[in-house]
């Protein structure tokens, strides 16, 4: 069943239960206030009946029935019972059924007692009174008239129920399909992705109600699942592009091995070493391809931890690594929500890049403030012009090309960072060098 029949389906089935409830309880008060009624008129003919019995001569006299007859007219019926037995003494009107057990009789002794009974194949309400040491006496109104307008009234209620029901399942057929045309875009461009796996077909949807919304949230979601395919595929050929070039000198190294035979031991030995570097590099550059590659918004949870907990012992390490003076400032710690191995690594490579680039022995600078992460060197820096650039995959500067490296330390750096909701930053060192750094949200921003 489609969602436009349901919600139709649904709308109709509350509508006539709704419908049902407040037909019945209109047609059990509009009974309950006309038998009412009927009731305060009975009570009021026994009350006369009642008088007119006690001039002591008793019912049977011809002018008592005559005043008795005066009292009871219409669709009003009387008959008079015995004290003992409750049999019909005698009736004035048509015969009716009504109660006359001794039971029910005894408890008319108390008060009067009102009750249905039956006037032929009509219903009737019947009013019981004592009359004290002369019998009972019963009198019955019919239910004809007021049963003909209950059964008006139901009819009434069966039309205009159902045409509620109908008007409102055809309301609700009109508001499903213009609710469900968005959904069945959705949809259609869903099974169109599938088949085809492209995603640049945006859903027309619009409005701020929770369809525009989702269409809205569908749209950005194809987006960045066609901006991560780009990326994905840029990636490949990047890595192919760079790769191709150490597999290139492996290959004409292994080559030159094949024939070992005119190689002296000093070129292969030479040979060997330019192997174990390629070997190395490649090594490096798969293990950060890896890296790139990984979603760093989910490989790790988030941790209240501040940056010198995360950068003192990566300093650590590479003060052991490679035997430089790493100095680390910290003027300020802020707590921040952070992954803290993703952080790490991001810190590592910039300190990795400032002692490749900075002269043997001199120091290299940490400085840390709040939520700011900066490493200042001491090499040559970065040209004005290539700042941009060296955030992107595989990009050197012209000056660094020569030493070894992939070219992607600082683009994981960036991808980090901007995971953490962050930003990055290049500008001169005081030190005479480039200041490499990065700025994370803190809980105090």
């Amino acid at each position: 069943m489609t969602l436009r029949a349901q919600i139709a389906l649904l709308v109709a089935s509350v509508v006539t239960v709704v419908v049902g409830v407040v037909g019945v309880s209109v047609h059990r008060s509009a009974e309950a206030e006309l038998v009412e009624e009927v009731d305060l008129e009975l009570l009021q003919r026994g009350s006369a009946v009642s008088g007119a019995g006690r001039g002591g001569r008793g019912f049977g006299a011809p002018d008592e029935q005559s005043d008795l007859q005066r009292e009871v007219s219409g669709r009003t019926f009387v008959r008079l019972l015995s004290q003992e037995g409750g049999h019909v003494l005698f009736r004035l009107g048509d015969e009716f059924e009504a109660p006359s057990s001794q039971i029910f009789l005894a408890a008319a002794d108390e008060h009067a007692t009102i009750t249905f009974g039956m006037i032929g194949e009509d219903r009737a309400r019947v009013v019981t009174i004592v009359l004290e040491g002369r019998g009972y006496v019963q009198i019955a109104r019919s239910l004809a008239e007021i049963d003909q307008s209950l059964a008006d009234l139901r009819n009434r209620i069966l039309v205009i129920g159902s045409l509620s029901v109908v008007a409102a399942a055809v309301l609700a057929s009109m508001l499903a399909a213009r609710t469900a045309a968005p959904i069945m875009r959705l949809t259609v461009a869903a099974e169109a992705v599938a088949n085809t796996g492209d995603l640049d077909q945006p859903v027309n949807g619009a409005g701020g109600d929770e369809v525009g919304r989702l269409a809205s949230s569908f749209n950005a979601m194809l987006g960045a699942l066609s901006w991560s395919k780009r990326q994905q595929h840029q990636l490949v050929m990047d890595a192919s592009h760079e790769l191709r070039t150490p597999l290139t000198s492996l290959r004409m190294n292994v080559d030159l091995l094949r024939g070992g035979s005119e190689i002296s031991a000093d070129v292969q030995t030479e040979i060997m070493g330019d192997i174990d570097a390629e070997l190395g590099e490649l090594s490096e550059m798969v293990a950060e391809l890896v890296d790139l590659a990984a979603d760093m918004r989910t490989d790790e949870e988030l941790s209240l931890v501040t940056l010198s907990e995360i950068a003192e012992p990566v300093i650590e390490r590479a003060r052991r690594r490679t035997g430089r003076d790493i100095l680390l400032t910290a003027t300020k710690n802020t707590a921040l929500e952070a992954r803290p191995n993703a952080l790490s690594r991001a810190i590592r490579n910039l300190i990795d890049n400032a002692a490749k680039f900075s002269p043997a022995g001199s120091p290299i600078e940490v400085v840390i403030d709040g939520g700011s992460f900066t490493v200042n060197d001491a090499g040559s820096g970065i040209p004005s012009n290539e700042r941009p650039l060296v955030w992107d995959r595989f990009h050197r500067v012209e000056s660094s090309r020569a030493l070894p490296g992939s070219g992607l330390g600082l683009a994981i750096v960036h991808q980090v960072v901007d995971a953490h909701g962050g930003s990055v930053r290049i500008s001169d060192s005081p030190t005479g060098g480039a200041a490499v750094g990065f700025s994370v949200p803190t809980i105090d921003d």
